[in-house]
């Protein structure tokens, strides 16, 4: 079995990125140089399987680096608002626990692995009380999401509870925390059971970062590895890409596209993707799309790539529901 000490810097960084999920690896990978970033998802593409035990002594590994680098502040708040920003209330807390040591462990941190439905389906089972109980120590946002799925004659006991629930010992508090983690066992496990890699979790990546960062990627990726860029591309579908559909299957993705958000996205893109767009277009439709491009001016880039972002969701469901088939292979596909 593999271990920590026999893991190169990027393969960890990569399982990091992996057991953090694709919603937070995007923004950390823009920190990093391409080439940095190259070696890293490189990594992710060809990770496979990864023992959660692994998973997690990277991360502890990682929480402990950052940690030293918390500490020379000297100011607790601070730290826990940058952490919480950085990486989300659950990993925070248990850093900030490391950190200030005078801190008590917040009970009941092993619900912040789940999702809300999960936790009220394992705690309609227990008693009214013992739900209270649970849910005053969460917060008022995460107590009232899991309030919303528990059984609808259940909540007025419940709510009664919270309203007049006293002072429990710690020892009691324990008590209870201990069960409760021997009945979310199950579901805790299928939480967070053995991951995966692989290229389809770099393409998941890919999809989160902005459109400077995964050219890099790219261009990192492809002093390394030709035919695994050749394999993500594949799967990945951007806006120039749209020079892969014939015209019937342009005409099928306008009939979908909002009319009014078509200039935007348009907005700078090469001539040839441009003329494509344009003269699947009436004569008419063509003057007045290039009238409101002009009518624009300068624009956000970050406007134009959430517009562009919107017609690619349009070739997703299209092509989720079958009325679009997309030919991603051959000399035919521009990167």
């Amino acid at each position: 079995m593999t271990t920590i000490d026999q893991l190169s810097g990027s393969r960890r960084a990569a399982i990091l990125v992996l057991r953090l999920g694709v919603e937070r690896a995007g923004p950390l990978l823009k920190g990093l140089h391409k080439d940095e970033i190259a070696k890293i998802v490189a990594e992710v593409a060809s990770l496979g399987q990864v023992d959660i035990d692994l998973a997690n002594e990277v991360v502890d590994q990682f929480l402990l680096e950052t940690e030293k680098e918390a500490l020379p502040t000297g100011d607790v708040t601070l730290a826990r608002e940058f952490l919480e920003a950085a990486f989300g209330g659950r990993i925070a807390r248990e850093i900030m626990s490391k950190i200030d040591e005078t801190a008590p462990l917040v009970p009941f941190q092993f619900m912040d692995h789940l999702e809300p439905e999960d936790i009220a389906v394992n705690l309609s089972v227990e008693h009214p009380q013992t739900i209270a109980l649970v849910l005053s120590h969460l917060t008022f946002d995460r107590s009232a999401e899991i309030l919303a799925f528990l059984p609808k004659e259940l909540v007025p006991s419940v709510g009664a509870r919270l309203a007049t629930l006293d002072r429990v010992a710690s020892t009691t508090l324990h008590a209870v925390e201990e069960g409760l983690k021997t009945r979310f066992a199950s579901t805790l496990e299928d939480r967070f059971g053995d991951m995966t890699g692989g290229v389809d979790s770099l393409v998941e990546v890919l999809g989160l970062v902005d459109k400077n960062v995964e050219e890099m990627i790219f261009d990192g990726l492809g002093d390394l590895d030709a035919d695994l860029v050749a394999e993500i591309r594949a799967k990945m579908f951007i806006f120039d890409d749209l020079m892969l559909l014939d015209d019937r299957q342009i005409q099928l993705v306008l009939r979908y596209v909002d009319s009014n958000r078509l200039p935007l996205a348009l907005k700078g893109v090469k001539n040839e993707l441009k003329d494509k767009i344009l003269g699947n277009l009436s004569s008419r439709a063509q003057e007045n799309l290039r009238d409101e491009m002009d009518l624009l001016g300068s624009v956000r880039m970050v406007d134009v790539e959430e517009a562009q972002s919107e017609v690619l969701a349009s070739v997703r469901s299209l092509e989720e529901s079958g009325e679009l088939v997309i030919n991603r292979g051959g000399n035919d596909f521009v990167s």
